[in-house]
């Protein structure tokens, strides 16, 4: 399988949001969430600390946007192609790939490092991660799956349950031997988890002939 095209983290955003959400990125991995101040990163970013006030409220918010842009609105979109809608082996695969090759950007692994050392003496990080990451994600692959069970493609009884699995099962050892071993996977190996993870799925849930 050919690998997908490379994610831009940033993509859809004006020049001046860009610099903000990338050098939030940095100071956040630097200086951990607490420790991160609005006027670090607008001197990072070379804004005014009003400036990132009016797009985003306060850090909470611009925490929650750093998460989301790294990690869901390319996968996302891979849901609402005129493919999506017929084909949804084909989808599955894409969504697969796009999900595996997110995650383990140098740059998300080193976000979910900073969010699981931050989220026990910080909870809302984890909340934040949470919300706008996997919960988000498994939930919108939860309505697409309604979609195909409406259409007879798919058979299944709980469709977020079953998003959860297959994410789960997708992600799995493949980030944790990312984490731990800090070297990257070899494409040969992702191409086979994705492969094996959604024929497995459609065994289960697939159209019974």
């Amino acid at each position: 399988m050919s690998q997908s095209p490379a994610i831009c983290p940033t993509a859809g955003l004006s020049d001046k949001q860009r610099a903000i959400i990338e050098a939030a990125t940095r100071i956040f991995l630097a200086a951990g969430y607490r420790e991160t101040s609005m006027d670090a990163i607008a001197r990072e970013a070379g804004v005014s600390k009003q400036t990132i006030y009016n797009q985003y409220g306060n850090k909470e918010a611009l925490f929650s946007d750093v998460i989301t842009q790294h990690c869901q609105d390319v996968l996302l979109s891979r849901l609402e192609t005129e493919q999506a809608r017929h084909d949804v082996e084909a989808t599955l695969r894409e969504f697969a790939r796009t999900l595996l090759d997110i995650i383990l950007q140098p740059s998300v692994l080193a976000l979910h490092r900073l969010i699981i050392a931050e989220s026990a003496r910080f909870p809302e990080v984890g909340e934040i991660y949470y919300r706008v990451g996997p919960e988000r994600g498994n939930r919108r692959l939860a309505d697409y799956l309604d979609k195909q069970c409406a259409m007879n493609h798919l058979y299944i009884d709980n469709t977020y349950l079953a998003a959860r699995q297959f994410t789960g099962a997708l992600i799995g050892s493949v980030r944790t031997q990312a984490l731990v071993l800090n070297q990257a996977i070899p494409e040969a190996e992702i191409d086979s988890v994705v492969e094996h993870t959604v024929a497995c799925f459609m065994a289960l849930h697939g159209r019974k002939e």
